[in-house]
């Protein structure tokens, strides 16, 4: 018996047709379609599992969506060791696996083990104030401590294991995991890193310096970020979904997480392919050089 539980995203989905229809596909196999009780709402299909008990319940999770869904998911998944199949509904995917017209065909692959699990790095962070830890958080993307709004910089210091790197007056810094590295970092910057290696990528976030540059270091290191701003409009962010504010003389200690992310892979494409493929795609869907704006 295989638990398969559903995450869509309805934004992407109204009313859920696709939903209902990939659930339908999973019963039709003999495997079980979990849903939480606000999903059951709009499908009707599916068997209800309180939210609690939903992630300990499955043995594979559906992440219906694009990769701010997976992301979401997965920082919960990685918590049970579950592994995750991304299905794009989304406009670039780079995390997702599959899209809906090939669920078919990943349905039959998982019940044939024709699958394979990549691992992927996850990156934790501690919060500490005065001395006491306030709160812990995990992220697959990245950890990013930055200004919440306004046009200012704010004022940063950042070690690793201990030693001062440097000061960083900019709009924030980021730390990521590989994975990472082409979402935020690569808007700010930061080199591309493929996703099957180990270390952290610090990248300053529009600096006011010229020194300022993006840092590759270890895995196993541990990076210090120490708020030295004044300002009350500083967050600590995780995959750009979650953020707790920070205040001035708050340390943020990232590091590598004891727990990875377990990504479903029906085919083997190559990293650098998929790179140039999504950022072809990612071209494309930009105006035409010398186009006005549309009205």
């Amino acid at each position: 018996m295989i638990n398969i539980g559903v995450i869509p995203n309805f934004s992407k989905d109204p009313g859920g047709v696709k939903t209902s229809a990939i659930v339908s596909k999973i019963q039709q196999r003999g495997m079980y379609p979990l849903v939480l009780p606000e999903v059951y709402e709009v499908i009707n299909a599916g068997k209800v599992v309180a939210k609690e008990e939903f992630y300990r319940s499955c043995d594979f999770v559906f992440v219906l969506g694009g990769d701010g869904t997976l992301l979401r998911a997965a920082r919960q998944a990685c918590k049970y060791g579950l592994p995750v199949l991304g299905i794009n509904m989304g406009r670039l995917g780079f995390l997702t696996e599959v899209e809906v017209s090939d669920i078919d065909q990943a349905l039959d692959s998982i019940l044939a083990g024709n699958y394979y699990v990549e691992q992927r790095m996850m990156l934790k962070a501690k919060l500490l104030r005065q001395g006491m830890e306030m709160c812990e958080l995990m992220a697959l993307n990245d950890i990013a401590i930055a200004k919440a709004s306004f046009a200012r910089i704010i004022h940063l210091k950042v070690f690793i294991n201990g030693e001062f790197v440097g000061y960083y007056p900019a709009d924030g810094v980021l730390v990521s995991s590989p994975t990472g590295s082409t979402a935020y970092s690569l808007s700010a910057g930061g080199p591309i890193i493929n996703p099957a290696m180990e270390c952290l990528l610090l990248t300053p976030i529009c600096p006011h310096a010229l020194n300022a540059r993006a840092i590759v270091t270890d895995s196993k290191d541990e990076i210090c970020i120490v708020v030295a701003d004044k300002s009350r409009d500083v967050l600590l962010t995780v995959d750009g979904q979650e953020g707790v504010p920070v205040y001035k003389g708050d340390r943020i200690v990232v590091t590598k997480a004891e727990v990875e992310t377990r990504l479903v892979r029906i085919k083997r494409p190559s990293f650098f392919g998929l790179l140039r493929d999504k950022m072809t795609e990612r071209l494309s869907d930009l105006p035409e050089a010398g186009g006005g704006i549309e009205e």
